[in-house]
């Protein structure tokens, strides 16, 4: 009985010990975890024959989006904490494949004769690389952008807020565009955005908008 019992002890201790997290309240594992790249895809004939997508395409050529993109493809890399965000040591920066990307998006923006007058990018490299790569020159960092997995719960309310109101306001000329990060969008507007993909936006007023597309590498897809 003594032997069964240890064994059961032994067999309760290992299974609690693998449950259990690290000091750090995530596993390096989990801290380096990106969502899976959505599948990229073109539009469909039918939806590129479209009215609406065609009307959409000679709205965006006239201005008045605002064009919300999540930095391109990134190499994994844990950030347990934030530090200077002008050295770019320890940051999570752009991949290859996410430089390529980036410069896609830029390559079908120009290509549709699509027009970005602004850009303002969060202050991590990635997104002001990302910014250059996709708009052909260097972003105003705007500080307001910024996400970390640090910050308090008010900072990250403060900064939902922030952008949501500014989704809502009309640009002044053209179309801007904002490189940021996805949770920021998702409190902000409830999409969730995959590496290197955007979402078109409509301002409607003060902190009233619409999510109208979503653009990636392949290009635009109306959101019903």
């Amino acid at each position: 009985m003594k032997s069964v019992f240890l064994s059961l002890v032994l067999v309760v201790f290992a299974t609690s010990a693998q449950a259990q997290p690290s000091a750090s309240g995530n596993s390096a594992g989990a801290s380096m975890l990106q969502p899976a790249p959505a599948s990229v895809s073109a539009p469909s004939a039918d939806v590129l024959a479209s009215d609406g997508y065609k009307a959409l395409i000679a709205d965006l050529r006239r201005g008045g989006y605002v064009i919300y993109l999540r930095h391109a493809l990134t190499a994994a890399k844990p950030e347990p904490s934030l530090g200077d965000l002008s050295d770019c040591s320890w940051q999570r920066n752009l991949s290859d494949d996410g430089r390529r990307q980036a410069r896609a998006i830029g390559a079908w923006l120009v290509e549709q004769g699509i027009a970005v007058v602004e850009v303002e990018a969060s202050p991590f490299c990635r997104t002001r690389e990302t910014a250059a790569l996709t708009f052909g020159r260097d972003a105003k960092v705007n500080q307001q952008l910024l996400y970390h997995t640090t910050q308090s719960e008010a900072e990250v309310d403060a900064a939902n807020g922030r952008l949501k109101a500014r989704l809502g306001k009309v640009p002044a000329s053209g179309n801007l565009a904002l490189v940021g990060h996805s949770p920021t969008m998702k409190a902000a507007g409830a999409v969730e955005l995959p590496e290197g993909q955007a979402a078109i936006v409509k301002p409607e007023g003060p902190g009233s908008f619409r999510v109208v597309a979503r653009l990636t590498e392949a290009g635009i897809t109306p959101v019903p």
